[in-house]
C-alpha cells in the first residue's frame, strides 16, 4: 500500500472500519493500488493501524462486496479488476454478444436443457396454453475464467422444435434462433432489481451467501409480436454495474 500513512481519527463519530475502507478505496481509485495487487493480511493491517482484526475484516468484506477487492483462498486479498458495464440492458443486444464485442474471454456451460410443461404464470408470459411444452435452458456464463451470470431461458417449443438438439456451449442462443428458426428479436420488456445471493447462487457463482446481485427478468418479443423467450438472469454485483444513458 501507499507509503503515505493514514491516520485513523478516533475523535469523530465515523467508525474505524469505514475510515480504513474509504482509505483503501481511495488508493484503488487513484491507481496507487492496481488490479492484481496483494493487500497486507488482516493481522498486518490490524497491527499497522492499531485496530482489531474484526474491524479490518469488516472493511475488507465491504470492499469485496462492492467489487473493489477479491479474495482467493490460501493466497489472500487482491485488488479486483474494474467492474464490467452491463450496458447491454439499454440496447437490444445480448450479454454474450456485448461481452464478445468488448473482447472478453467468454465461456458458457450448459447446466440443463429439457422440455417442460408451462405453468399458468409462465403460459401467460409466453402467451401459450397452460401445460404446453417449452424448452428450458439453464446456463452459466464466465468471463475471464470467473462465473458472472446464471441464466434460465424458457422458449416455446412450437417455435423451435429442434432446439433441444442444438449445442449451446459458447454460443449465443438468440443468434441461433435468428439464423435457424427466423426468430428475430424486435423488442423486450425488462425488470431489473437488486437481490442477495442464495445458497444455489453461491455454489454456482462462487460467491458468499448474501452477496449483492442483480436479478433481471426479460420477455423478448419477435418480429411477429409474440413472446419468443422469457429469461431470468442472476448477475454477480461485485463483477459488474448497470450503466444507462438517458435523454430528455
Amino acid at each position: 500500500m501507499d507509503k503515505k500513512e493514514m491516520d485513523l481519527n478516533r475523535k469523530v463519530p465515523i467508525p474505524l472500519y469505514y475510515q480504513l475502507k474509504e482509505y483503501i478505496r481511495q488508493q484503488i481509485e487513484e491507481g496507487v493500488l492496481a488490479p492484481g495487487d496483494l493487500l497486507p493480511s488482516e493481522r498486518e493491517l490490524s497491527e499497522k493501524y492499531g485496530i482489531s482484526r474484526p474491524t479490518v475484516r469488516q472493511a475488507l468484506k465491504e470492499l469485496v462486496y462492492e467489487g473493489y477487492l477479491t479474495r482467493e483462498k490460501g493466497r489472500g486479498t487482491f485488488v479486483a479488476r474494474p467492474k464490467i458495464d452491463y450496458s447491454f440492458i439499454q440496447h437490444f443486444t445480448t450479454f454474450y454478444e456485448e461481452m464478445e464485442e468488448k473482447g472478453y474471454v467468454l465461456k458458457t456451460q450448459v447446466l440443463k436443457k429439457e422440455v417442460r410443461k408451462a405453468s399458468k404464470k409462465l403460459a401467460q408470459l409466453l402467451q401459450i396454453e397452460e401445460g404446453e411444452d417449452f424448452v428450458y435452458i439453464e446456463r452459466l456464463r464466465s468471463i475471464e475464467g470467473e462465473p458472472v451470470v446464471w441464466v434460465r431461458n424458457h422458449v416455446p417449443y412450437a417455435l423451435c422444435p429442434g432446439l433441444l438438439g442444438e449445442d449451446l456451449t459458447d454460443r449465443s442462443l438468440y443468434q441461433l434462433l435468428a439464423e435457424k428458426y427466423s426468430l428475430v428479436p424486435k423488442w423486450a420488456e425488462i425488470a431489473l432489481e437488486p437481490t442477495l445471493a442464495d445458497e444455489l447462487d453461491a455454489r454456482l457463482l462462487k460467491i458468499d451467501v448474501g452477496a449483492p446481485m442483480f436479478l433481471m427478468e426479460n420477455v423478448t418479443y419477435s418480429e411477429a409480436e409474440r413472446p419468443m423467450d422469457f429469461f431470468i438472469s442472476r448477475f454477480r454485483g461485485d463483477k459488474g454495474r448497470v450503466r444507462v444513458r438517458v435523454f430528455r
